[in-house]
């Protein structure tokens, strides 16, 4: 006899909308993955004078196996998840703009250009009679490719002037949110019983899960993430989900 006390590596895998694998994320650092298998019970209750109330029979009838998932690592794939979104690649190419024309805000508010991570030099703007701007009118954000007026310039008003601009590649992963009503996934666990030293494997074939709190992202703390639903009987399967305990 011996207690459990899990360490495991949590693998994830979210499905196609046609259940085909897109391959398993992970190890990921599930802080929480609680397994629910409910029931209900259904009774005969007796209306006889000697043994009112109590119960003749009494089925149990098992209701669908819930689950919740917490983890606080945060790859693009599972973020999306917790945001119900579909993750892209970001492929800017470095490039050149030669006078663009855009309409500057007044003073004190940001103008976002159509691309970032801007090239400190090579920077002009010019006025609609093709007169030069001199910097001190404006301000850049280069990093996130964002313009302003400067309050003591001329451009103090805003208005419409030609900017030019070089720009530097971007690569990275772009989260489109609350594109999914739900998901599908498989959740596979890699585990250890501390208590014992033997492995433990866990496989939940399929899952059709949703965000069950906020994500935020501008928590103090790591963010966390939380995803809850039902563990379905895949096809071909012989149960909802398997634990394995080895010797």
């Amino acid at each position: 006899m011996s207690g459990l006390l899990l360490a495991g590596d949590v693998y994830f895998d979210r499905l196609t909308d046609t259940g085909v694998s897109t391959g398993l994320i992970g190890p990921i650092n599930a802080t929480q993955l609680s397994i629910n298998t409910p029931s209900d019970t259904v009774d005969r209750p007796s209306k006889k004078k000697a043994s009112y109330g109590q119960a003749l029979n009494s089925v149990t009838i098992a209701k669908p196996t819930e689950i919740t998932i917490q983890f606080d690592d945060q790859p693009a794939e599972m973020l999306a998840m917790a945001l119900l979104g579909d993750v892209e690649q970001i492929n800017q190419g470095a490039g050149d703009v030669t006078d663009t024309l855009i309409t500057l805000p007044p003073a004190g508010r940001w103008l976002k250009l159509a691309h970032s991570n801007l090239s400190e030099t090579g920077i002009s703007a010019k006025d609609d009679q093709d007169v030069a701007i001199a910097p001190a009118a404006y301000e850049i954000n280069y990093a996130t490719g964002m313009i302003a007026a400067t309050a003591e310039g001329a451009l103090a008003a805003g208005g419409e002037i030609k900017l030019s601009y070089s720009y530097a590649a971007v690569s990275g992963s772009r989260i489109k949110g609350a594109v999914r009503s739900t998901l599908r996934a498989r959740v596979f666990v890699d585990g250890t019983n501390l208590a014992t030293g033997k492995p433990v494997k866990c496989d939940i074939p399929l899952i059709n899960a949703a965000p069950t709190e906020a994500v935020d992202l501008m928590a103090s703390e790591y963010v966390s993430t939380t995803l809850g639903g039902k563990v379905l009987l895949k096809e071909g399967e012989t149960a909802p989900f398997y634990l394995d305990q080895e010797d």
